[in-house]
């Protein structure tokens, strides 16, 4: 029976391993797909790191040290695999979690297509100052839905480092956009004269 759980123990590192190799490749591709990238900023919870990720690389890299260091041998193969894992996680959640400002729209989420919003669908936004820099609101409309049920919102928030240049693209992209669609300004005493 030790030797089925064993057998089994080792099946799924060796699995977790692949499939977070395979996560890791998946999002680089994903980055290096990215055109015409305009700014990007991380946007994790540690000071722009993932968080879980960051832990759980830190505890395991921590216990795979004390391993060494006891020379527990037998033990290591375990611990280097776990390393391994954790430094794949952290490579794509912090790849993921990097905001992307591209002329296409804006990439909250590289391995969510869900969270990429084109220019063109946005159709207001806010600006308000927190702590952190700016935090953008974008109102946008989803494709395919109706206006009235389609609205959606994207924060995001701009480490003030970066704000003027972030302001210029969302200048470049949208201020002209949204400015045409308000109502013009109609003088009604001279409509009346004419």
């Amino acid at each position: 029976m030790k030797e089925i759980l064993l057998l089994f123990f080792q099946s799924v590192i060796v699995l977790f391993t692949i499939a977070s190799t395979l996560l890791a490749a998946y999002s680089f591709q994903n980055k290096l797909r990215l055109r015409n990238v305009r700014l990007s900023w991380r946007a994790g919870k540690m000071k722009g790191y993932p968080l879980f990720a960051s832990v759980f690389l830190g505890l395991i890299t921590t216990l795979g040290l004390i391993v060494y260091l006891i020379d527990d041998t037998r033990n290591f193969g375990y611990f280097a695999a776990y390393v391994w894992i954790g430094g794949m996680w952290f490579i794509s959640s912090y790849l993921a979690s990097k905001h992307y400002i591209t002329d296409y729209g804006i990439v909250k989420n590289i391995n969510e297509p869900s969270q990429t919003i084109p220019w063109f669908q946005i159709l207001d936004f806010v600006e308000k100052e927190s702590m952190l820099g700016s935090e953008f609101t974008f109102t946008y409309s989803e494709m395919d839905k109706a206006l009235t049920k389609g609205y959606k919102q994207l924060r995001i928030v701009v480490p003030a480092v970066k704000r003027k240049a972030f302001q210029k693209v969302v200048s470049l992209k949208l201020k002209s956009r949204i400015e045409s669609d308000l109502l013009p300004d109609i003088d009604l005493r001279k409509i009346q004269e004419d």
